[in-house]
């Protein structure tokens, strides 16, 4: 079953990375078909509150999901520096914009890849971003973070 999710918003006091991190943030969460497109973006602080958004929900899921049986830790770097951002992101990240992930969970934030996949959902918005089109309100997908019955589950962070 999915849910309608919308994004997070952040006011522009609140956004936490860079240009370099941005892009880095979003080829995380956006497979690697698309990393040419996140190159070529324009850099705007709606693109950069758009990623934040992505990472804590990516983090925030992770967490309402709990631990899973079979986890398996990658030592792989899905994308140059995500992980480094993942740990500074968790350090950073105000408490009060996440609904299940508590202080402690965000010391040590992990993301399993199933829900970044979930998350490939929102590439719609992220097309938006390319054509420079400005949302009246903020995104949304319906979403459902199903944990595999079969095979590896994948854990970053």
């Amino acid at each position: 079953m999915s849910t309608y999710k919308k994004l997070r918003t952040f006011d522009l006091d609140e956004l936490l990375f860079d240009e370099e991190e941005t892009l880095t943030v979003l080829k995380f969460i956006f497979a690697e078909t698309h990393h040419k497109t996140i190159d070529s973006l324009p850099m705007s602080d709606s693109l950069r509150e758009f990623a934040q958004a992505l990472l804590v929900e990516a983090i925030d899921a992770s967490h309402a999901i709990g631990y899973v049986h079979g986890v398996f830790r990658s030592v792989k770097n899905p994308v140059k520096g995500a992980l480094t951002i993942l740990k500074t992101f968790g350090k950073e990240a105000n408490q009060n914009w996440f609904k299940y992930a508590s202080v402690s969970d965000l010391q040590n934030a992990q993301v399993y890849n199933f829900v970044l996949d979930a998350l490939a959902k929102f590439l719609p918005r992220l097309q938006d971003h390319v054509a420079k089109n400005e949302l009246d309100e903020k995104p949304g997908e319906f979403l459902a973070y199903k944990v595999p019955t079969h095979g590896i589950v994948i854990q970053w962070g």
